[in-house]
């Protein structure tokens, strides 16, 4: 499928409101702004990633310590001058992992001036989750999930008033490859909750899909003939994995998005007794 963009400003991602039509059937809803925060470690890695992939050879990039507090040199691993250090070495518990050490950049006039600038620090230390990319409300409701399969019985052309009409749905995972900021990623999404509209101006929502007859778990009886334009809307929760973790790790995936599924529309009927001579 097409990769998820997102547009980056002063570290945030802002993107608007959007509706996916998925034909006559089906259709998908995405509600609310979403804004993701960058993280100065991410957005920092990923600038020296881009580095990584089509170098500059007027900047330079290094992950090394913080500044010695009695020394204006960078140690152990690389050279060069430095900003005076604030005497603040913060480095953050990461569980399992092993802490990033600090992102530093410095720069030159021309690709073969050895009058390199100071060594600016880009990040401090950081976790390795923090270097992996958000995956956002907003990213999730791109995603054209294809909405559920959902049953009525009776499935004929009428139902009955005063019997219950069972409904029911195929709960099935959805599974998607996409990217974002060039990771890859693996997405993994299933339904939650089920609201079902009856046409009648009631509503249920279970987090059951209900099952066919003989189970009711599911079910609605209609009080008065009508024509019935029954739709299940189910919510969607997902979860996402990022190629180049190396532990492999699912992580979920703030927020929801939700699909409809409509019935085609059908009659409710009244049976009446008649007596025949």
């Amino acid at each position: 499928m097409r990769a998820l963009q997102r547009v980056v400003a002063l570290g945030v991602i802002s993107t608007m409101a959007a509706t996916v039509g998925a034909g006559a059937a089906h259709a998908q809803t995405f509600l609310g702004d979403d804004k993701v925060v960058l993280s100065d470690a991410f957005k920092t890695s990923l600038e020296f990633r881009r580095w990584q992939a089509d170098p500059d050879p007027r900047i330079a990039y290094a992950r090394a310590p913080l500044c010695n507090v009695n020394s204006q040199y960078l140690t152990p691993e690389i050279d060069g001058t430095c900003a005076p250090p604030n005497g603040t070495v913060v480095i953050p518990g990461c569980g399992d992992d092993e802490p990033v050490e600090p992102l530093w950049r410095r720069t030159r006039p021309t690709p073969t001036s050895t009058n390199w600038s100071d060594w600016e620090m880009l990040s401090g230390w950081a976790c390795p989750d923090d270097l992996l990319p958000p995956f956002s409300q907003e990213d999730f409701r791109q995603l054209t999930i294809k909405p559920l399969t959902a049953h009525r019985q009776p499935s004929g052309e009428e139902a009955l008033v005063n019997k219950p009409l069972i409904v029911y749905a195929d709960a099935e995972h959805r599974t998607f490859r996409t990217d974002l900021f060039g990771f890859g990623i693996d997405v993994d999404v299933y339904p939650v909750e089920y609201t079902w509209e009856f046409g009648d101006g009631e509503t249920l929502t279970t987090v059951d899909p209900g099952s066919p007859y003989p189970s009711f778990d599911v079910a609605h009886t209609y009080a008065e003939p009508l024509t019935a334009r029954v739709a299940l809307t189910t919510t969607w929760k997902g979860r996402y994995r990022v190629d180049e973790d190396p532990d492999h790790e699912w992580r979920d995936i703030t927020g929801t998005a939700l699909t409809t599924t409509p019935f085609a529309p059908f009659d409710v009927i009244e049976l009446r007794s008649t007596l025949v001579g």
